[in-house]
């Protein structure tokens, strides 16, 4: 035994490069996605702010009403416009 034992962090590392070679990087994407915080707002949530911001409601009143911050409702409209979903 010429080496000496291998860390845990050199073993995660070697575990990663096969994983890489194993999958495309969209599916280890995609495994990311599905890990992570749950959203803060449901679907009914989200149709609820699309009518608050339609009736021309401000983020920082939709975001009281439905309990969050003014940041999350942000982030929301903001990926709704990327998707083009209208506000």
């Amino acid at each position: 035994m010429s080496e000496k034992p291998m860390t845990a962090t050199e073993m995660a590392r070697m575990g990663g490069i096969a994983r890489a070679k194993a999958h495309s990087k969209a599916e280890i994407r995609a495994w990311g996605r599905q890990g992570g915080r749950p959203g803060k707002l449901d679907r009914k949530a989200l149709a609820g702010l699309r009518k608050l911001l339609g009736s021309g409601k401000r983020q920082a009143e939709c975001a009281a009403v439905l309990g969050v911050s003014v940041r999350t409702v942000g982030r929301l409209v903001a990926r709704m416009k990327r998707s083009g979903t209208r506000v």
